[in-house]
C-alpha cells in the first residue's frame, strides 16, 4: 500500500461521522484500517497529531483533531466546530 494510504479508511470513517466527538479503541481502528497499528502509533501520542504525518494533515484539514489516550487504549477524534475556527486569531 502506497505510503499515506494507510489511514485512509479511517478517515473515510470520519467523513461520515455527525458526532462531534468520536472515540475509537486501537482495536476498533485496526478493524476500520484492516491492519495492526504501528508500535510508534500505540506507544507514541504525537503519532496522531503530528502534521509531519499526512493522514494527520488529511484529518486536521477536515476539521478532526485526534487525542491519544493510552490509557483508554484509544484515540479520540475532536471535530472543530465553525464557531471556534471563527474564533481563532
Amino acid at each position: 500500500m502506497p505510503r499515506g494510504l494507510k489511514y485512509q479508511p479511517l478517515i473515510e470513517h470520519l467523513v461520515i461521522q455527525h458526532e462531534r466527538e468520536v472515540a475509537l479503541t486501537f482495536t476498533e481502528i485496526e478493524t476500520i484500517i484492516g491492519r495492526p497499528l504501528s508500535l510508534a502509533a500505540l506507544n507514541m501520542p504525537q503519532s496522531w497529531h503530528a502534521t509531519t504525518n499526512l493522514h494527520v494533515r488529511r484529518w486536521q484539514e477536515m476539521g478532526w483533531h485526534a487525542r491519544f489516550d493510552r490509557r483508554g487504549q484509544c484515540v479520540h477524534f475532536t471535530r472543530a466546530t465553525e464557531e471556534a475556527a471563527d474564533e481563532t486569531p
